[in-house]
Parts: C-alpha cells; sequence; structure tokens
C-alpha cells in the first residue's frame, strides 16, 4: 500500500481572498463533512452567547459553492447553527461571515479539513472521529501508519480511537464513568493479548482497575509481567 499524499494547506486553498456574508438559508452540511452529529445549538449554548456579545464570528466559517445557489460548509456547523437562533433576534444574523473555496476539492480532502480543524475539540462527537478514521483506516488498507499521515495525527491516536469503536458497551460505560481510561483500558486489553473482540469484557475491566491503582510510571512493566504470565483472555 503506497503511503498517502494529502498534504493540505488550506491558505492556498483559499487564496487571498476577503471573507464574504452568505445567507444562512443557503447553507447546509454534506454528508462527507467529518462532524455529522453533535451540532445541535440552543438558545442557552455558550457559543449563542458568545456571538452575542462580539455580534459576529470572530472566525469565518469555509464553505464550497454547489450547484443552484447552495453552499456546503466544510467549517463551521455549529456557528452556523448559532445563527439560525440569532438571526429570530437581530436580522444581520440571517448572513454569516465566511470564505467560499473556488477550486473543487474531492470528498476526502473534505474530510481531513473539517477533521483536522475538530480535531483535539471537546465539542466533537467521538463517534464522528471514530467514522473518519475508520473510513481511511478502511481505504488505506487497515494500515495505522497511512491513516494517521492522512489525518496528520498520531499512530497512537488511530489506534486509541479505533480500539474504543470496537469495545464493548459495558467496557464504554467504565470509561465514561472515568473507573479508569481508555488509556489504561487499552494496556489491559495488550495485557490480556491485544484483541478487542476475543477478550472477555469481564477479565478486561477487572485488568484495567487493577493497572489503574498501579503507578503510572510501573503500568508498562505490570503489562509485560501479564503477558509473560500469560494470563487467560477467555
Amino acid at each position: 500500500m503506497s503511503e498517502p499524499n494529502y498534504a493540505i494547506n488550506i491558505d492556498d486553498i483559499l487564496g487571498d481572498q476577503k471573507a464574504s456574508f452568505i445567507p444562512i438559508a443557503d447553507c447546509e452540511t454534506g454528508s462527507t463533512q467529518a462532524r455529522q452529529s453533535g451540532t445541535d445549538v440552543t438558545i442557552d449554548s455558550k457559543l449563542v452567547s458568545a456571538i452575542r456579545r462580539t455580534g459576529g464570528v470572530l472566525q469565518p466559517i469555509i464553505l464550497r459553492k454547489k450547484e443552484g445557489g447552495k453552499y456546503e460548509i466544510i467549517v463551521g456547523q455549529r456557528r452556523t447553527a448559532a445563527y439560525r437562533i440569532l438571526q429570530e433576534e437581530d436580522p444581520k444574523y440571517q448572513k454569516i461571515k465566511a470564505y467560499v473555496i473556488e477550486r473543487d476539492l474531492s470528498d476526502d480532502e473534505i474530510r481531513i479539513i473539517s477533521f483536522v480543524e475538530n480535531f483535539g475539540r471537546d465539542d466533537m462527537e467521538k463517534s464522528d472521529y471514530v467514522n473518519v478514521i475508520e473510513y481511511f483506516y478502511m481505504k488505506f488498507g487497515g494500515v495505522l501508519k497511512a491513516t494517521a499521515k492522512a489525518l496528520g495525527i498520531s499512530t497512537e491516536s488511530v489506534k486509541k480511537y479505533l480500539t474504543h469503536a470496537r469495545l464493548s458497551p459495558k467496557v464504554k460505560q467504565c470509561i465514561e464513568a472515568k473507573d479508569f481510561t481508555i488509556d489504561t483500558a487499552m494496556k489491559a486489553l495488550k495485557a490480556l493479548g491485544d484483541d478487542e473482540d476475543s477478550v472477555d469484557e469481564g477479565m478486561l475491566i477487572e485488568t484495567a482497575k487493577e493497572l489503574k491503582k498501579a503507578k503510572p510510571a510501573t503500568r508498562k512493566k505490570a503489562v509485560k509481567k501479564m503477558q509473560k504470565q500469560g494470563i487467560s483472555a477467555k
């Protein structure tokens, strides 16, 4: 599998254009946008209050022009949603400050741009991260390094999200309840065979809880010790 070549420079894509004001009624989210969930905004949202306080967005959203006078949102779904609320208060919010990409973009480029813009932020759903990562993981034949290079993230991040997606609901509940972290769960998984499809969830949870008790510096040694002892994953 050849290495992916998705070198994207947003400044080159946008050129030296100035931001324009686009009717929010003409803005819509496309199917290749990384963020597909967690875009709901209410009148009490901090984002709505922030935009109201500044009288508009500080950073323009990014759009791609479509046929029929419509625009696909590449970056800025939640800001656009906030404007839909604020337009009821003031008609100036019927248009949003935006950069419009003139050249054609592939679906993969759109996925990457929207993914990178949101990566590391807490307001994007984990499932959306996983969907994009899994898409490129499958595209590049299950190669972690190629997936990481395409998205501009570490191979460890790729593995973390893919592992989380494959954990059982019960293990995920423990992570959400802060019984242990995804990193500790991954260490426990490694100690038990590194195969989330065959490891018993009860043993995985028990092992992760035990590893959590150990000092961070000693967890790797604990994992190696478990591997040598050949702890059964069944």
